[in-house]
């Protein structure tokens, strides 16, 4: 597990780093953020909703209402949770509309038409961190609409933990999903509920990376194993459940081409290495109906058809991040957005930086497992796919 940063006081810092390349504030046609009066509760401090810092909020020990109003009609709002949540919109002319099915921690509703007033209606256990609301017009580049994790991704990347995607895979995120436009789903390996800052800067350098499909994030929390060893790891997680887990999300995704960790851990971290081994077993797994048949019968089973690993030492390949300009995001390279990503998990920047070069170099990548032969360009990960054509 990694060290923990101090979330009160990085917030305000990762909003301002954290806004994507190349959107410059106040275009014309942008959506302005409308003042807002929030009510509420009594005894809570409801002034932490509009504030613009997700460090503070409101938790609700049993179920409530926020009445949101404005003298300028809203035509969407943008709701922070800490936790997903189910909960209910009601609207100025007393319809409600249940919300929250879709468990998106940052979530921006769209509303048939300008409001003056409405209300969330808030569950038990509820902890909301902020409330927003925006005129007709483009959205500023911050507010994160996202869409649902994909039906089929063409790239599956398979993170241990919110920071690896940019650290360790370096521009694969701002070059294939931001630049080129695939279908790009990230699966975490491990969940950062106890250190509560975590998810939202997870969130926010997936969207400041051009990702926008939500990603999925395991029940297996971020544990400490004694020694950063595979065997460590192994004492502290179930290897059959992370097993079942990865070859879950092969089968759900059917992705084309699988991105994982180094099998060394990269600093030797034993989650690292457990995601590594794990997934080079569900790989030759995942096509049999017979292993872990709950999965097979939810989603049936799947090939992938290629999976690269950081610094997997055959079949190598060098992605050159540094040296793609990236018109989706102004020219910046991919290397220098995948170093804005990471800057947007700003409880970890003090341990970590994105490299290209040296011992982890976040550009070198092995083919481990393909089933439609060896590259040859070794300079795409989609070299020999079937991507762009029908599937």
């Amino acid at each position: 597990m990694k060290k923990r940063g101090v979330c009160l006081l990085l917030a305000a810092l990762t909003a301002f780093l954290c806004a994507p390349a190349g959107a410059a504030a106040g275009r014309q046609g942008e959506a302005g953020q409308i003042e807002l009066e929030v009510r509420g509760p009594a005894g809570m401090a409801l002034q932490r909703l509009t504030d613009g810092s997700v460090s503070s909020k409101c938790s609700f020990s049993e179920k409530g209402t926020v009445e949101v109003r404005s003298s300028e009609g809203f035509a969407g709002l943008y709701l922070i949770f800490d936790r997903p949540a189910l909960w209910t919109l009601v609207h100025q002319d007393g319809s409600g509309e249940a919300r929250g099915q879709d468990g998106f921690l940052h979530e921006y509703l769209p509303l048939e038409r300008p409001e003056y007033r409405v209300e969330l209606v808030l569950p038990e256990g509820a902890v909301l961190c902020e409330v927003q609301a925006f005129g007709q017009g483009t959205l500023p580049a911050r507010v994160q609409v996202w869409q649902p994790p994909c039906e089929r991704a063409d790239l599956l990347v398979l993170p241990t933990h919110a920071d690896d995607e940019h650290l360790w895979f370096g521009g694969a995120l701002p070059y294939y999903a931001g630049e080129k436009g695939y279908d790009v789903q990230v699966a975490y390996m491990t969940n950062h509920w106890g250190e509560p800052c975590r998810p939202h800067e997870l969130l926010d350098g997936l969207w400041t990376v051009g990702v926008r499909h939500y990603p999925v994030v395991s029940e297996f929390a971020d544990l400490y194993a004694s020694k950063e060893s595979l065997e460590a790891a192994r004492g502290v997680y179930d290897e059959q459940a992370v097993t079942a887990w990865q070859v879950e999300q092969l089968r759900r995704f059917e992705p084309l081409v699988v991105l994982g960790h180094d099998v060394n851990g990269e600093y030797g971290h034993g989650a690292h290495r457990l995601n590594a081994a794990t997934l080079l077993k569900a790989l030759e797994m995942s096509g049999d109906p017979a292993v872990f048949p709950r999965s097979a019968a939810l989603y049936g089973t799947w090939q992938v058809q290629k999976c690269y690993l950081h610094l997997w030492p055959e079949n190598t390949v060098q992605m050159e991040w540094g040296e793609m300009p990236l018109e989706a995001f102004g020219g910046k390279t991919a290397l220098e957005m995948a170093a804005e990503g990471f800057a947007c998990h700003a409880s970890q920047t003090q341990w970590f930086q994105v490299k290209a070069g040296g011992r982890n170099d976040c550009r070198k990548f092995g083919l481990a497992f393909t089933a439609v032969g060896p590259d040859g360009a070794k300079n795409d990960f989609f070299e020999h796919t079937d991507r762009g054509s029908e599937r």
